[in-house]
């Protein structure tokens, strides 16, 4: 690792908007910082199909996020890719393990923002069953597609999956709960169908394939729905699980004071880990900015 021979002054975990602009603001300020990501840059925000309420900026979130990172080692911001699985607090600075690797830092911002939730049904493994429609979405050309779940992300993913696929079916464990725009926008869509009050128990598989999904509705009787591809949008979780418990709340979200620190001095956290925090991408890239300016100040006093 090309950072481990030396104290970083901020370690940033996570890719997404609150670290790079962290990693912007801290970088301004002539303080070394490295961005480590575990598996792609923009996390979550980086398989937005198309983003239209971050302001002055319209297009994919891949997009976004790689004018985030240009932007941020254009002033001395370095990005490397690995995954920190713990983290420890040393007398005078911080230690992290990146893929195995010991690594120094004098502060830590945490902006691992959150996972996809899994719905724990068997069959869940299947090749054909996804959490990310930019990623997979290709795959679905001329298949019937089911989409679970009932917000916003799985509204607006099944819109870009009729790029691609021939149809798709809304399964929804309760009423439809997506913004009234995005529900007058699928009710004009005849190639969406919405099935509501219904709870997934199995992916069937045939031969190995996915197959179709099984279902209850109210009544407790199971129904069977045929489909080809599956995509799973049912909320999200904090991707904290390395963290030290001291910082965590019982949801395991990272608890902060209002300047974005931590009960551990020196770890501050930004973005959708954080308790409280709005998931929104601009809301995020805030909350970076300002957790990268109390570093900074906690890096002037110590």
């Amino acid at each position: 690792m090309a950072t481990n021979n030396r104290i970083l002054d901020i370690a940033i975990i996570g890719s997404g908007p609150a670290a790079f602009t962290a990693a912007i603001y801290a970088a301004r300020e002539n303080l070394s910082v490295t961005v480590f990501e575990r598996e792609s840059i923009g996390g979550l925000t980086g398989t937005i199909s198309k983003i239209e309420n971050y302001p002055g900026f319209t297009g994919t979130g891949a997009e976004l996020m790689q004018t985030m990172r240009a932007q941020a080692e254009s002033f001395g911001a370095q990005t490397e890719y690995g995954e920190c699985s713990a983290l420890k607090k040393l007398p005078s600075h911080f230690q992290l393990t990146i893929d195995d690797e010991p690594l120094l830092a004098r502060s830590v911002i945490v902006a691992t923002g959150s996972q996809r939730r899994k719905l724990g049904i068997p069959g869940e493994d299947l090749p054909a069953v996804s959490y990310c429609a930019t990623c997979d979405g290709p795959l679905t050309t001329g298949k019937d597609v089911v989409v679970i779940g009932g917000g916003n992300s799985a509204v607006q993913e099944s819109f870009f999956i009729l790029k691609y696929a021939k149809s798709v079916t809304i399964v929804c464990h309760s009423a439809l709960t997506a913004s009234e725009v995005l529900q007058a926008r699928l009710a004009a869509e005849p190639r969406i169908q919405l099935i509501t009050n219904a709870t997934s128990q199995e992916f069937i598989s045939t031969n190995g394939k996915l197959s179709g999904l099984k279902y209850t509705l109210q009544d407790g009787k199971p129904k069977t729905l045929p489909t080809d591809f599956a995509f799973i949008f049912v909320g999200m979780v904090p991707a904290t699980e390395f963290l030290p418990q001291k910082i965590l709340a019982p949801d395991g979200s990272v608890k902060t004071k209002s300047d974005f620190s931590t009960a551990i001095p020196g770890i501050f956290a930004a973005g959708d880990c954080r308790a409280g925090n709005i998931k929104q991408a601009i809301v995020a890239s805030g909350e970076g900015a300002a957790a990268a300016l109390s570093a900074s100040k906690y890096l002037e006093n110590t």
